[in-house]
């Protein structure tokens, strides 16, 4: 891949966590809360005033990693420290109603799947339907996969005499790979034109150790209907296969790597290199993931402080907020380590 392709990978992430960002700031000044900044890229110290809006100063930060949102009132340092009451200004984000702080929270995530479903909608509207018939192999995970012969880019064919081609290809992978749970089956894969037989054993959570992308790829006219369907469901069974691969992740049930920042950007600059079709059905899919990412439930992230709020709710008062930040202020580090290590250890080392 050329410069070219990482710039436009670079570029492409960049504007999905932009548009993240942007679902927060429309929500909360939608909902009457006061936004003072808006740090279109980067986090740390302001370097570059872009402009004021609506009392919104949108800027360039130090560290030139992802963009951010500061809603006044949503953080413990706005509030005073001397014992005087707190400051009712209606604007501040912690005493706007339960709901607006929800949809504020959950707004970033939201944007990012409005997205997605977007970008689907345009490409199939411009460039027609993408029927996707082969799956092929983009990384060998397990040993077991190893040991069976797997190569990168490998195209799947037929899993014990089932045909894993045509319509629908990844759920007749999963079809047949469940249905010869713990057994070694042979194995077909299309190689440099060839057709090689593996025998391969069936992991008893139906997996044969491998990662998948799109193979082959062919483009037909699409219809107005097909277009919408396809927009809302896309994202949706997204969804579903990550958080199914995440359970099996968790469980101990597949050993597989998970990319960091540099691994992402790599990933779109390849699909760069096919085409805008391409570039653009995957940065649908990073902006589901990332909408996804942020709605888990854990500390920092967008779905740990909504966590808290439906806390508020359930128990009719807020949570202790210096508690709440410091156990946002532990994820948060513990996040920045686990991205720091996934860099390291599997994009760059690995």
């Amino acid at each position: 891949m050329g410069f070219t392709e990482i710039l436009t990978a670079i570029i492409t992430i960049s504007v999905l966590i932009i548009i993240h960002e942007f679902g927060h700031y429309f929500c909360a000044v939608s909902t009457g809360m006061k936004v003072d900044r808006f740090s279109v890229l980067g986090i740390g110290p302001v370097v570059a005033r872009l402009f004021t809006y609506k009392g919104t100063e949108f800027v360039i930060s130090a560290i030139p990693f992802g963009a951010y949102v500061h809603i006044v009132g949503m953080e413990p340092e706005d509030e005073p420290e001397d014992g005087s009451p707190p400051d009712p200004d209606p604007t501040l984000f912690r005493n706007r109603p339960l709901w607006a702080r929800i949809l504020t929270i959950a707004g970033g995530p939201l944007s990012n799947y409005l997205t997605a479903s977007l970008i689907i909608f345009s490409v199939l509207s411009i460039a027609g339907n993408r029927d996707v018939v082969t799956m092929e192999v983009s990384a060998v995970q397990a040993e077991t996969a190893k040991t069976a012969g797997f190569n990168i880019g490998d195209e799947l064919v037929k899993i014990a005499d089932l045909p894993v081609t045509g319509d629908e290809p990844f759920d007749k992978i999963s079809n047949a790979t469940g249905s010869h749970k713990g057994e070694t089956v042979a194995v077909v894969v299309r190689r440099d034109k060839a057709e090689v037989e593996l025998t391969v054993p069936i992991s008893d959570a139906g997996l044969i150790g491998v990662g998948l992308v799109e193979g082959e790829v062919i483009l037909s006219p699409a219809s107005l209907k097909h277009s919408l369907t396809t927009a809302v469901q896309h994202p949706i069974n997204i969804t579903k296969k990550q958080l199914k691969g995440l359970y099996l992740l968790v469980t101990g049930q597949i050993d597989a790597k998970v990319s960091g920042p540099v691994g992402i950007v790599k990933e779109i600059a390849k699909s760069a290199e096919k085409g805008w079709v391409d570039l653009l059905f995957f940065a649908a899919a990073i902006s589901t993931l990332l909408g996804l990412f942020n709605l888990l439930p854990l500390p920092a992230l967008d779905g740990g402080r909504l966590v808290f709020l439906f806390y508020e709710l359930i128990a009719r008062r807020p949570a202790n907020r210096k508690v709440e930040e410091m156990i946002h202020g532990i994820g948060m580090l513990a996040l920045l380590a686990l991205i720091l290590y996934v860099t390291i250890v599997n994009d760059i080392l690995g």
